[in-house]
């Protein structure tokens, strides 16, 4: 900063650093901003000036070449093997790229007309190398009167980038600031621009939401989750047998899983993710009691986990999800009732706990279950040491008796005289025997299931 502001040039640090510092946090990023263009930050800093061959210098490269092209940014290494910083010349927009989003930008001279562009007013100040705060929009007042406000206008600033809405939603949850009026208002007038985002940007953006105490209603209230998922629409019209779920309504449901998920300290993104996901096949299992006054929902974890794989999948959903993620938010969709809660045989319940995705279908059942459904945590806890106690069970026979001999699929198959699916069948069973000690060796399991298959 101090080498970049010299000769009546300036350098600051801007946006969310500048924020963090005047709440008292920590800064996650130090983003810099300066009066100088890239060229000019090459020639003090570059490897042609006088700072050649040492450092701070230059990154160079198709990451620096991108980051120019995209943003006036440069990147600048300040130590071998570090993280370069991002140092960004003063912008104004002079509008989009021709049928994308793309803004075209260009170098500006002050920082008040670079904050002019930016989100939101507490993210638009800037902070010299001393301390003194340059706050051309009004952002520390607004952090003392505990709001968030777009800059200028936020119906223009929402059209420019309809991420700033979800990010809107972010910083009112992680920091505690009501949305003003006129921002929130705008946020429902063009909630319709959402769907337009790319999926990668949805994914990063509603994931680091729902982690956060009352970002799901939020999305919920504004409209963005119905808009993108429509499973989630009228959701108010969806009655549970209230003995049962005393919160009554599928909506009613979601809010409260959502608080208790909100509770846990280790709580992941993509545990948020499966919790969204856990009970989205509800309404197209959805069965009218009138004597009751209350739906049922039969199958609806199965059904999930299907819709899951079929509906939100890269090619057809709204988001962004890897191969491994996307068939684990299906894994917990699916176990997180009947094969969580009631599922008693042994093998099916120590291959449950022995999967890499158990901690993930714990934090849905921990939201799921809210304190309130069958006996609340004091339930769980006795499950969870319930489904251990048979895992660790199952994992010592297991360990006493080693691995399944070579060939001996094929010995079943020669013995039992089985094809198809009887072949598994048979060997499940035959496992199911080994591993909870009903027999001393695979051969002994085999010979018992000759007996019975010949009684």
């Amino acid at each position: 900063m101090g080498i970049l502001s010299r000769n009546k040039k300036e350098c600051l640090v801007v946006g969310g650093a500048v924020r963090d510092l005047l709440l008292g946090l920590e800064p996650k990023d130090w983003d810099l901003a300066t009066n100088r263009t890239p060229k000019q930050i090459d020639d003090v800093i570059g490897f042609g000036g006088k700072h050649s061959g040492g450092y701070p210098r230059m990154v160079t490269g198709k990451q620096a070449d991108k980051a120019l092209q995209t943003g006036l940014t440069s990147l600048i290494l300040l130590e071998e093997g570090g993280e370069p910083v991002e140092v960004t010349t003063y912008r104004s927009d002079l509008g989009m790229e021709e049928g994308t989003r793309t803004p075209i930008v260009a170098p500006a001279e002050t920082f008040e007309e670079d904050a002019a562009r930016r989100d939101f007013t507490i993210n638009a100040m800037g902070m010299t190398a001393d301390g003194r705060l340059i706050d051309p929009t009004g952002g520390q007042e607004d952090l003392k009167n505990g709001v968030l406000r777009a800059v200028g206008n936020p119906n223009e600033r929402f059209i420019e980038d309809p991420l700033r809405m979800i990010r809107a939603i972010r910083f009112s949850v992680r920091l505690g600031l009501p949305i003003e009026e006129n921002t929130y208002q705008a946020i429902l007038d063009n909630v319709d621009l959402i769907p337009t985002l790319s999926a990668p940007r949805l994914r990063q953006e509603i994931g680091k939401v729902l982690v956060e105490p009352n970002g799901f209603q939020m999305l919920m209230e504004t409209g963005i989750i119905p808009i993108l998922m429509p499973e989630f629409r009228n959701m108010e019209q969806y009655h549970h047998k209230l003995d049962y779920h005393p919160e009554d309504t599928l909506y009613n449901h979601y809010i409260e899983a959502f608080k208790k998920f909100t509770t846990i300290p280790n709580r992941t993104e993509l545990g948020a993710w499966a919790l969204l996901f856990h009970d989205i096949a509800k309404p197209q299992t959805a069965d009218w009691k009138e004597e009751g006054g209350y739906h049922t929902f039969y199958g609806h974890d199965k059904q999930g986990a299907q819709l899951v794989l079929d509906k939100y999948n890269n090619e057809k959903g709204p988001f962004e999800f890897s191969k491994k993620e996307l068939q684990a938010i299906a894994w917990t969709t699916d176990h997180h009732l009947q094969k969580f809660w009631e599922s008693k045989k042994p093998m099916k319940v120590s291959a449950m706990r022995n999967d890499e995705r158990f901690p993930l279908l714990v934090e849905v059942v921990i939201g799921d279950t809210m304190g309130i459904r069958r006996g609340g945590d004091e339930e769980l806890e006795r499950r969870l040491n319930e489904i251990n106690q048979i895992t660790d069970k199952v994992n010592e026979q297991k360990a006493k008796m080693g691995n399944r001999p070579k060939d001996f699929a094929r010995k079943v198959i020669q013995e039992l005289n089985v094809q198809g699916k009887e072949i598994s069948m048979a060997l499940n069973e035959i496992e199911e025997m080994v591993s909870t000690g009903q027999v001393q060796s695979y051969d002994e399991a085999l010979e018992v299931l000759k007996t019975k298959r010949n009684a």
